[in-house]
């Protein structure tokens, strides 16, 4: 199967349907899985703080460097898999992309040192740091996850986008997307 390549770009997060949306200013953390790009690569994580103002996080205005989450190739289609924590502290958020950094710096030496096995793993960084974070007494919790399958790529420099619903993990209640750009 041919490999397309695809840079896949955060545009806009909303959160309409939750208490949150209520205050002025939240920030949470939000992570998205690109699921199975190729075959014998299952997920790619990617996470970063959101900073959602009346429920609504634009991107449109970052920089690309902040904006992307994948550049990667991908053969057939693939899935993407979002999750948005509750308000974190700014605390949280700074421990989060400590520990995010910790395993990436980690799986980067691992990865030099097994001559370039295994690279996958510095990809699941975001993961590890939510995982390590897991066991803590006041953990952010999911408030919003969404799956979306992408049966149909981008080719030839044309972009396509893309919206995840978000619902509610334990009621399954719709309650806002995010919004992603797929560019070839």
């Amino acid at each position: 199967m041919k490999k397309t390549p695809v840079e896949i770009l955060l545009v806009k997060a909303e959160l309409t349907g939750v208490p949150e949306k209520r205050l002025l200013k939240s920030r949470n953390l939000g992570a998205v899985d690109l699921v199975w790009p190729r075959t014998g690569i299952a997920r790619k994580a990617a996470a970063r703080e959101m900073v959602f103002r009346k429920g609504v996080c634009d991107f449109s205005d970052e920089p690309w460097t902040k904006r992307i989450l994948f550049r990667e190739e991908v053969e057939g289609r693939c899935g993407l898999a979002v999750t948005i924590t509750e308000p974190v502290s700014v605390q949280k958020a700074r421990r989060f992309l400590r520990l995010t950094a910790k395993y990436a710096f980690r799986m980067g030496a691992d990865f030099m040192e097994k001559t370039m096995v295994g690279y996958a793993d510095v990809a699941s960084a975001p993961i590890d740091a939510l995982s390590r974070m897991i066991g803590e007494k006041d953990t952010p919790e999911a408030i919003a996850r969404g799956v979306i399958d992408v049966d149909t790529l981008p080719t030839g420099g044309a972009e396509t986008v893309v919206t995840v619903p978000l619902v509610r993990p334990l009621t399954g209640k719709a309650i806002g997307s995010l919004t992603l750009l797929l560019r070839a």
